[in-house]
């Protein structure tokens, strides 16, 4: 049961609970949806040129990353334009290994990005992250080993589905890996700047020694809530980039203009707006949890950043697709399993939840129906040994 087909049969249920699909119900700021729609029928706006992107969108991007991060990227070598952070993974991908070599990931993965393993002829080798203390993390005592012989490090922060913003510590571990495999990191920053409690991504770019064997993944879609626009990027050393335009060229051809132009002006403009939706990010999983974890039978860790959690569902007594569709069926809640975001063994008791894109009251009403729901599976079982 993929998160499609949740999607599909949540379509056919009026006022069904969205926690399926990565999305946002807020919108963005006016200033980005002026800029956008002020370009619709320019003429300049209206053309496959530049293939690498505008030029006042990837001067944008240069500006964002030296503000946030304190990196410097060259506009017009080190910048390319993509039709969202998907091409842009899989553009990485193609420029930088053949075929059979491996491409770590982790255990659990966002799937588009284990697929696209696949679809570049890589080998998947993955490292877990493991529930340890409150939050699931990198299982360093193992990276080393699942590292070895790599050619690539296919990461992201905050890490798809768990949430996981990788600490410092982690960061550096990974760094380290890469450097005694000789190996890539590419990193897909999709939501790097939704991370909460005052936390902060550390960008493996701004390690020492890191810079010229990092590809960085971003995009529109989560940081600034702007899927619709389908515009991302990604940034690297002259040395590679080349080759990631040509595949560029020949996967994404390009992203609408006016979609580039909308893309800069949230990039560029005013951000408190940005961090007005994180806070309202973060206050949506609190009510969210705070409901589900009413019952004694479900588990779910908090996540760092990111759009999604894992709810750990073994205490119902059922595995998570038969979970997902009777919480669908019965209390038009919708809800995706895991089975397959990794390893074939991973995911059997978890499902993901989205609480990006509904209100607060009906994040509250969601999570209420889902502990009423699995109450009523549990009868009389033991309580979740990861109830928090």
């Amino acid at each position: 049961m993929t998160m499609a087909d949740v999607a599909d049969a949540a379509d056919a249920l009026p006022d069904a609970y969205r926690l399926e699909n990565a999305d946002t119900h807020l919108t963005p700021a006016p200033h980005v949806l002026a800029a956008t729609r002020d370009a619709v029928g320019v003429d300049e706006y209206n053309s496959y040129l530049p293939l690498r992107g505008l030029a006042r969108l990837r001067q944008a991007i240069s500006d964002r990353y030296r503000a946030d991060w304190g990196i410097r990227y060259d506009p017009d070598s080190e910048i390319v334009v993509s039709s969202g952070a998907g091409e842009s993974l899989l553009n990485a991908l193609l420029a930088l290994i053949d075929p059979g070599d491996r491409v770590l990931l982790t255990n659990p993965t966002y799937s588009g990005m284990a697929q696209r393993v696949r679809l570049a002829g890589g080998a998947q080798a993955f490292v877990g992250l493991v529930r340890r203390g409150g939050r699931w993390e990198l299982d360093l005592d193992r990276l080393p080993a699942a590292a070895q012989g790599c050619r690539v490090l296919f990461l992201a922060s905050p890490c798809m589905p768990t949430g996981t913003v990788f600490s410092r510590e982690e960061t550096e571990a990974i760094a380290a890996v890469a450097q005694a495999n000789d190996a890539w990191i590419v990193f897909n920053g999709h939501a790097d700047k939704v991370v909460f409690g005052g936390r902060k991504v550390i960008c493996p770019a701004t390690l020492a020694g890191l810079r010229e064997r990092t590809v960085l993944v971003g995009c529109v879609s989560k940081n600034f809530g702007m899927p619709g626009w389908r515009v991302g990027w990604e940034l690297g050393p002259r040395k590679v980039m080349a080759a990631m335009e040509d595949v560029h060229i020949f996967n994404g051809v390009m992203p609408s203009g006016f979609g580039q132009v909308g893309a800069a002006a949230a990039l560029s403009g005013p951000q408190d707006w940005q961090r007005e939706a994180v806070a309202t990010y973060e206050r949506g999983q609190a009510v969210l949890l705070e409901q589900v974890h009413r019952s004694p039978v479900l588990a779910a860790v908090p996540a760092e950043g990111g759009y999604y959690c894992l709810l750990d569902v073994a205490g119902t007594g059922t595995d998570a697709v038969t979970f997902a569709r009777g919480l669908l069926a019965g209390h038009r809640v919708a809800v995706t399993p895991m089975q397959g975001w990794g390893s074939d063994d991973f995911g059997e008791h978890l499902v993901r939840l989205i609480f990006t894109n509904e209100p607060e009251d009906r994040l509250r009403e969601a999570g209420r129906r889902i502990a009423a729901f699995a109450d009523g599976l549990a009868g009389g079982s033991s309580p979740n040994p990861w109830s928090v």
